[in-house]
């Protein structure tokens, strides 16, 4: 309703987001640190869609993501503890939750994987929802094993408490889609490129400011 405040929650699965944005927007190849966005920014940017405009109050950022191990991974590891330092100084809404990688036996042939990161996010989006800590949650992914965390939210506090949202280009449309009619944000390259901040974490120098420039 126009006039009255709602707060709004942003949920981001990172790998998710960061790997099908550099689908999306054809920087697949490219290095790195192409791909890699300001959190806050973009959860201010959702925060306002739908309509609500000023209305929409960003009361929380929640980004989920693996942590390589320091033993097996070294620079990874670095990398992602800057990161997340970097994301968490720009607004004290920023909230990163990291879990271990998991190795298999056949590393470094075979790449470390996720476990348990769609598990702690879907709790915690239900949680924040079911439990009054937002008006509204949002959510960056388009893996398919978050859709029944998105319309059980649906189911016990109606449409109008949970969104989805991901990466939209004219070729690419990849997104959720739940049996109920669940609002969706289509982010464009457009919007994509305000928020993209091309910072290196590898380095151990890499200076964030994400807030603010570009880091180009």
């Amino acid at each position: 309703m126009a006039g009255q405040s709602k707060r709004v929650a942003v949920f981001i699965d990172w790998q998710n987001a960061y790997r099908s944005a550099r689908r999306a927007f054809g920087i697949d190849g490219m290095p790195s640190e192409h791909g890699n966005f300001c959190p806050f920014n973009l959860g201010r940017i959702l925060a306002f869609g739908n309509g609500r405009g000023a209305d929409g109050s960003l009361c929380k950022v929640q980004v989920h993501r693996g942590l390589p191990t320091s033993s097996k991974d070294p620079t990874g590891h670095g990398a992602c503890r800057r990161q997340a330092a970097d994301w968490q100084k720009t607004s004290p809404v920023v909230q990163v939750h990291l879990r271990p990688l998991r190795y298999r036996p056949t590393y470094p042939a075979d790449p470390p994987v996720e476990k348990g990161i769609d598990v702690q996010l879907a709790l915690g989006l239900v949680e924040c929802v079911t439990a009054g800590k937002c008006d509204v949650a949002i959510l960056l992914s388009n893996d398919t094993d978050l859709l029944p965390a998105v319309e059980t939210v649906a189911r016990l506090a109606g449409t109008d408490a949970i969104e989805t949202a991901a990466w939209s280009t004219g070729a690419s449309s990849q997104r959720l889609r739940p049996k109920l009619p669940i609002y969706h944000h289509h982010i464009t390259e457009d919007v994509f490129r305000r928020v993209e901040r091309r910072i290196n974490y590898a380095h151990a120098s890499a200076k964030g400011a994400i807030a603010g420039r570009g880091g180009r």
